[in-house]
């Protein structure tokens, strides 16, 4: 990879060490000006004029086609989203939940995790089970605990791949194993996985899994996907619907719902403008090469990891084996607060981070933009501060 040409993309890397795409990633001048071109010919020349339209169907064909890459899945599995969290309350709204199945998730999630399991266990009396995960433990460790949460009630496990908090790659194929031979579904939140590492739907045999597209795949808000094993298809229900979702032709006498599609769960018009974004973002992915971008967050992330560890006071809280690891590194500092370090962090060095609780500690986002030099700057950053 040409880091240089690639950053030269990205402008905002011009005067700031960006490291929070964990949280929302910089976009590159292309996927930008993807979305003002469209904005601008539905501006001057309407959006279901001829051309026009036609056009913008094209996008979103291409944008699904993209998608299934993605996921290295089908198409007919999946679907663009709003958003990562839109796809994971597709599938938890759309099953058939019965009064005392069980949900397992960790007491580490994201708050998109913990609130739509938890309130679907409210509504149709289902358990959702927590288990507890030390910040230190093994891989191992980890799937022990989640398979000893079984029991005969279980119905899903619904976890992140790779923890929000501390970068933790999680055991989710051994997970997986040990749930298929259960009847157990499994649903994977990729909210720090899409474009960050490589995904592969058809050999981890996961049944859902949903992604953003405006963090490591550097796209912009109102975008996302959503995957769907295809057996699955017809058992998930549409919690909400629209037009898509009815046979055509549309007979209000003699209603025929489309079952086995993901249009089903389009419940209305989409933005067009975003899904350009979103289709320029994955070509600029797609020509770094994924496999390429994961070894490199993973170098950076390694020797971030490694430098912090010696600086006197700081106590690093991600996993230091590699194969556990992202480009997420999560440290603290003795005496000071997440939200001081991050603070003193942008004005002192215009270095973009973000604090994150349980663990409490500040969290450091590694993308294949981001340089050996910045990792200095940060250590440095933090020594002063340490």
């Amino acid at each position: 990879m040409d880091i240089d040409k690639i950053r030269s993309q990205i402008p905002v890397l011009a005067h700031t060490a960006y490291m929070n795409t964990g949280w929302s990633g910089p976009a590159p001048r292309r996927v930008a000006q993807a979305m003002k071109d469209r904005i601008d010919l539905e501006l001057e020349q309407g959006t279901t004029t001829s051309g026009v339209y036609e056009a913008g169907k094209e996008i979103q064909e291409q944008a699904q086609a993209a998608v299934a890459r993605i996921f290295n899945a089908s198409i007919d599995e999946v679907m663009v989203t709003r958003n990562t969290t839109e796809g994971l309350n597709i599938v938890l709204s759309g099953l058939d939940w019965q009064q005392g199945d069980e949900i397992i998730i960790c007491d580490m999630e994201h708050g998109s995790v913990i609130a739509p399991a938890q309130l679907i266990g409210q509504r149709y009396g289902v358990a959702v089970k927590v288990v507890d995960l030390e910040v230190h433990d093994s891989s191992e460790t980890i799937a022990t605990k989640i398979v000893a949460a079984f029991t005969s009630k279980t119905r899903m496990v619904f976890i992140s791949h790779i923890l929000y908090a501390t970068g933790r790659r999680m055991p989710a194929e051994e997970i997986r194993r040990a749930t298929k031979d259960r009847g157990i579904l499994m649903m994977l939140d990729g909210a720090q996985t899409g474009g960050h590492i490589e995904l592969d739907m058809a050999r981890s045999g996961f049944d859902f899994y949903s992604i953003p597209g405006q963090k490591w795949l550097l796209g912009y808000e109102g975008s996302g996907a959503l995957y769907i094993r295809r057996e699955h298809l017809e058992r998930i229900h549409p919690a909400h619907t629209g037009g898509r979702a009815i046979a055509r032709p549309a007979n209000a006498h003699n209603f025929q719902p489309v079952a086995d599609s993901m249009e089903k769960f389009l419940g209305g018009s989409v933005s067009v403008p975003v899904q350009a974004a979103f289709l320029e973002a994955t070509k600029f992915i797609e020509e770094a090469g994924i496999y390429n971008i994961e070894t490199r967050n993973l170098d950076l992330a390694e020797s971030a990891k490694a430098k912090l560890s010696e600086v006197a006071g700081v106590t690093v809280l991600s996993p230091s084996e590699r194969r556990d690891s992202s480009g997420l590194v999560t440290f603290a500092v003795e005496g000071q607060t997440p939200i001081s370090v991050v603070e003193r962090l942008w004005e002192d060095h215009k270095i973009v981070v973000r604090q994150v609780g349980h663990p409490a500690g500040v969290r450091v986002s590694l993308h294949f933009f981001n340089t050996e030099e910045e990792v200095e700057l940060l250590v440095g950053g933090v020594r002063e501060l340490a």
